[in-house]
C-alpha cells in the first residue's frame, strides 16, 4: 500500500495512457490559428476517469493537504456546475466544442433553475470550518452565492447573472432572479436600493471587457496569501484567471487540479508536490469530505424573501426597456420553462 501511495504522489501526466479506465473523445476540426472561441483540439477533448481505488488514495492526500495548509484558495470553473445541469465549455458536450462542430448547444434547464451541487455545498462547509480561506470562480451562474458563500469569501471574476451594481455609490445586490434578462446596454431598469438615485447595471463580463477591479485584486491577493491552491472543474485555458494559482505555487505553495481533461498546468501540479485528479467534481469531493469527516448539508431552496424583494425594487422612472416585472410570471420563468417544483409549490400554495 505504501508503494502504491508513493507512486500516486509522484504521478506523471505521461502515465495517463496506462492508468486510464475510460476515455471519451469528441472530434473537433478547428485549426489552432482559428481557435478563437477556445474550442478544444481533439487531444484536449479527451476525458480521463481514474479508478475508485486511485481516487480514494488521492482524496486522502488532498484531505491531508487541506488539514495542514495555513490558507487554502480554491478556484472553480464550469465543471463544478455540470452536475446541476449547466453545460461546460470544452467537454465532449461543451458549448465551444459543439459550436466548433456546427451544432447548437442546448440546456435542459435554464440557469435560473439550476441549483448548487454537492461540490458547491462542500465548499460552503470548508469555508465555514476555516478549511478554505477564499474561492475564486469564473462561473456566472451564481451558484456559489446561492449555496451560501458570503460576498467577502468569493471573487466572481466573470460576473454573476444574479448580481447588479450601482453606477453611483458602487453598492452591489444579489437578487433571486437573473438581472440581465431585461437589461438594455447593461442597465437593468432599476435604481439603487442604497442611494436611491444611482442606476443599476448587470455584472456580467463579456469577451474583451476588463475584469472587475475589486474581484481581480482580491483574487490576486488571496492567491498570494495561500499556501495551498486547488482548481476544480476548469481546463485552465482562459487568462488571466488561469494565472491566479501561480502566485502561490511559484512561491512554494502546493497546487492541485481536479478536472477530467488535461490542462496546460498539469506539470506545475507535479512540480509543486500537489495532486492531479481526473474525476467528476461531486464524485471526488464526496471522498475528500469523508476523509475530512465533514458532513455536507444539501441545498434547500428558500424563497420566503422573494415577494419582499420584489416589493422593494425601485423602478427607474426613465426606463425605456421592457417592464422590469415582465419576467416574474412564475409559470413561464422568462419563457424558459417552469421553475423547479419546490419553488412553484411554495409560490402557489
Amino acid at each position: 500500500m505504501e508503494e502504491l501511495f508513493h507512486s500516486i504522489q509522484n504521478f506523471s501526466v505521461s502515465d495517463l495512457k496506462e492508468t486510464t479506465t475510460n476515455v471519451s473523445t469528441t472530434p473537433v476540426n478547428v485549426p489552432p490559428e482559428e481557435n478563437i472561441t477556445g474550442a478544444p483540439t481533439p487531444a484536449e477533448a479527451v476525458e480521463y476517469f481514474e479508478n475508485e481505488e486511485t481516487l480514494k488514495l488521492k482524496a486522502k492526500q488532498i484531505a491531508s493537504l487541506i488539514k495542514n495548509a495555513k490558507r487554502t484558495c480554491i478556484y472553480t470553473g464550469a465543471g463544478i456546475s455540470t452536475g446541476a445541469g449547466v453545460p461546460d465549455y470544452r467537454g465532449p458536450q461543451g458549448v465551444w466544442t459543439l459550436l466548433a462542430q456546427g451544432k447548437r448547444p442546448t440546456m435542459k434547464i435554464s440557469l435560473e433553475q439550476a441549483t448548487p451541487t454537492y461540490c458547491h455545498m462542500a465548499l460552503v462547509e470548508l469555508l465555514n470550518r476555516g478549511l478554505c480561506s477564499f474561492v475564486v470562480s469564473t462561473n456566472v451562474d451564481g451558484l456559489h452565492r446561492r449555496s451560501g458563500v458570503k460576498q467577502e469569501q468569493l471573487a466572481e471574476v466573470h460576473g454573476n447573472i444574479y448580481k447588479e451594481y450601482c453606477d453611483k455609490c458602487g453598492a452591489t445586490f444579489v437578487r433571486m432572479f437573473a438581472v440581465n434578462k431585461s437589461s438594455v446596454r447593461r442597465w437593468t431598469g432599476r435604481l439603487c436600493d442604497t442611494c436611491k438615485v444611482g442606476k443599476l447595471r448587470d455584472s456580467i463580463i463579456n469577451f474583451g471587457e476588463n475584469l472587475p477591479e475589486y474581484e481581480l485584486n482580491e483574487a490576486v491577493k488571496q492567491s498570494k496569501l495561500a499556501d495551498l491552491t486547488i482548481v476544480i472543474g476548469s481546463s485552465m485555458r482562459v487568462t488571466p484567471a488561469s494565472d491566479f494559482p501561480s502566485y502561490s505555487y511559484e512561491n512554494g505553495g502546493k497546487f492541485c487540479i481536479v478536472n477530467l481533461q488535461k490542462t496546460p498546468y498539469d506539470h506545475a501540479v507535479i512540480e509543486s508536490g500537489g495532486v492531479r485528479v481526473f474525476a467528476k467534481c461531486d464524485q471526488f469531493f464526496r471522498l475528500v469530505m469523508k476523509e475530512l469527516d465533514v458532513e455536507v448539508h444539501p441545498f434547500v431552496e428558500d424563497i420566503k424573501d422573494f415577494e419582499a424583494e420584489l416589493n422593494n425594487l425601485i423602478p427607474d422612472p426613465l426606463w425605456e426597456g421592457d417592464s422590469i416585472m415582465k419576467k416574474y410570471n412564475v409559470y413561464s420563468m422568462a419563457d424558459e420553462g417552469p421553475p423547479p417544483k419546490s419553488v412553484l409549490d411554495q409560490i402557489t400554495n
